[in-house]
């Protein structure tokens, strides 16, 4: 594999400040950002969010007392925070407290965003955006969620600037069909003030909604949570740890039937395990069968690599026939070549045993592989900061790339995830792929591709085109899939980019027969193109001219629209409800940020195709 596909399949190796808070007191370790803001912002795993502050003590008084310290100002140097930056213009979005319809809608609260100062010290952190959505519904209650920067409380203490409560896990919830909306957070761990997002909801026969994510418990140790919901998403409770995993990273969740007692749901959560050195990726699996109050997991995939395929695997996306309760998981099996591979692992037992799916492709390095380029433009977004990703872009190339390189100020990453549905048999995939052969091919387009089979994935149709690159509208990507009408209707949501580099996203509707794939329609979710934020900024302080950020630095750079959108099929079957993120809305830079004034910002935007 070469220094640029490594860099950008393996995670963010973090490099954390240790600091001793109390010379006296039992040891406390803390991680977080310092004041001087010329040092990396440590970041998760898959380098999307940064961790901020964590507390591993055995001391716990000694670090309770710090945060009680915190809330209630005994810190001195506490920021100022001027509230939200939104312009006027800005969407007043569609939560309860400011009405809505059933059209296209905000959904976050735009209230929470807001920026925090601390003058002479560094610039101001403008924590405003919302995207990578999930959505679950049960009759006219809908939850939607998603990454938000908007719940964080910063400090400074004698040591530096650190967070004391960060709850990047969002979500928003409707219990009239979507016309009204209220927002909240996920509750974290036990004895933790922490949660990275990566979030993905799944809800079962009863009701009962199970918000997977991202977070931290008491220690401060990566883990893979589970919140559940018994009054139809108005709250989550606390946190379940179904493992505790350091490498932990790309959680998805999926609920149906088992296989051998039909009455009952089992919950599934696969997620990506990466090794302690950093050179190695696992899948990894969890199932409760008791309503998400134990977990019980293990590795059910772990390259060891060879000349074409990596030791990487990521990105999963479980779904469980509910007709039979047979359980698949479709992944990325990243490559050293051009085109990875995607592979499906199919479970009849409730994950006890696991097969591959075969493709039998011409030229595939075996018959479980369906290799495929992901799309975008590979850009350089920081060193230790962004890394190297493919991405969207819009303007200028700032110049100062590492390895030739563009530099982008407005870009989002992209990613292969291939989103899978199943009812009755009828499996799809979809999934974005380039033009190009080659990967990263900056004159390349983006389509989008349906995979379909009858019978389970015993056998396949041929690739089918939902959407394919024109002069108009070049490149379609991060593609999420719904089927209704039992299984005779796929939707298809997706972003596109419009040949003036603005983006919308668009829901293609494919009619499932006895004759294959038709295309029915294709029509608009976003009522208006947006554009990028400045998510890629030469940082304004830093002596390194590689080191980049975001405007709203508690994310990564190039980080934007997020990495999945979600749709849903409606409660008949003939439409769907989908969800994303969306920068129609403006925010206004303080002089002294990093990007002053107006410029794009992420929310979350939801309609149903039916309207």
């Amino acid at each position: 594999m070469s220094p640029i596909r490594l860099a950008m399949r393996l995670p963010a190796l973090a490099t954390f400040l240790v600091l001793a808070l109390n010379a006296h007191a039992q040891s406390i370790t803390t991680l977080g950002i310092p004041a001087d803001d010329s040092a990396i912002t440590p970041e998760e795993p898959d380098g999307v969010i940064s961790r901020g502050l964590h507390i591993k003590s055995q001391g716990r008084q000694t670090a309770d007392a710090l945060l009680r310290n915190a809330r209630s100002g005994g810190i001195s140097g506490a920021p100022i925070s001027t509230g939200s930056s939104r312009s006027n213009a800005a969407s007043t979005g569609g939560n309860a407290s400011t009405g809505g319809n059933a059209s296209t809608i905000q959904v976050n609260d735009p209230a929470p965003d807001h920026t925090v100062s601390f003058p002479g010290i560094t610039r101001p952190f403008e924590f405003s955006t919302q995207s990578e959505t999930t959505i679950a519904t049960h009759g006219r209650h809908i939850v939607v969620g998603y990454n938000t920067t908007a719940f964080q409380t910063i400090q400074l203490f004698p040591q530096g600037l650190f967070y004391t409560q960060r709850y990047f896990t969002g979500y928003s919830v409707s219990h009239d069909a979507g016309r009204t909306w209220q927002s909240s957070f996920t509750p974290p761990a036990p004895g933790s003030n922490f949660t990275f997002g990566d979030p993905v909801l799944a809800v079962d026969r009863g009701g009962h909604f199970y918000f997977a994510s991202l977070g931290a418990d008491a220690a401060g140790n990566t883990v893979i949570n589970v919140n559940k919901s018994t009054d139809n998403g108005s709250t989550f409770g606390t946190a379940t740890s179904v493992a505790t995993d350091n490498g932990g990273d790309k959680d998805w969740i999926a609920v149906g039937p088992d296989p051998t007692n039909i009455r009952r749901d089992n919950v599934y959560v696969t997620w990506t395990s990466f090794n302690d050195a950093g050179t190695a990726a696992a899948l990894v699996f969890a199932r409760s069968t008791d309503g998400g109050a134990t977990w019980t997991s293990k590795p059910i995939f772990a390259p060891a690599g060879d000349a074409i395929n990596s030791s990487f695997v990521s990105l999963s996306n479980p779904v469980v026939d509910r007709s039979n309760g047979r359980l698949y998981i479709p992944f990325l099996h990243f490559s050293n070549i051009d085109a990875d591979n995607i592979r499906v692992l199919v479970s009849d037992d409730g994950g006890v045993t696991f097969s591959f799916l075969a493709f039998n492709v011409p030229g595939a390095p075996d018959a479980f592989a369906y290799p495929n380029v992901t799309p975008g433009e590979l850009v350089d977004c920081g060193v230790n900061n962004g890394g190297f990703r493919l991405v969207l872009h819009q303007g200028a190339d700032d110049g100062g790339g590492q390895f030739g390189l563009a530099r982008y100020r407005y870009a989002t990453r992209l990613i292969t995830q291939p989103s899978a549905a199943v009812s009755a048999g009828r499996l799809l995939l979809a999934f974005n792929n380039s033009t190009s052969p080659f990967f990263g091919d900056p004159t390349a387009g983006s389509e989008i591709t349906l995979l379909y089979a009858s019978d389970g994935g015993a056998s396949w149709e041929p690739p089918f085109k939902v959407a394919v690159s024109t002069a108009a509208d070049p490149q379609h990507v991060h593609p999420a899939i719904a089927l209704g009408a039992g299984g005779a209707k796929a939707f298809i949501g997706y972003y596109v980019q419009q040949a003036d580099t603005k983006l919308r996203t668009d829901v293609a509707t494919v009619n499932i027969g006895a004759q294959g794939l038709q295309l029915a329609r294709t029509a608009r979710l976003s009522r208006k193109a947006f554009d990028l934020t400045p998510s890629n900024i030469p940082h304004p302080i830093a002596s390194d001219p590689h080191l980049t950020t975001n405007y709203d630095r508690s994310v990564r750079a190039c980080y934007n629209i997020g990495e999945y959108m979600a749709i849903v099929p409606g409660d008949e079957g003939e439409s769907a409800f989908a969800a994303w993120g969306d920068n129609r809305n403006p925010w206004i830079g303080p002089a002294d940020s990093a990007q002053p004034g107006s410029h794009a910002q992420a929310d979350v935007f939801a309609t149903s195709t039916g309207d």
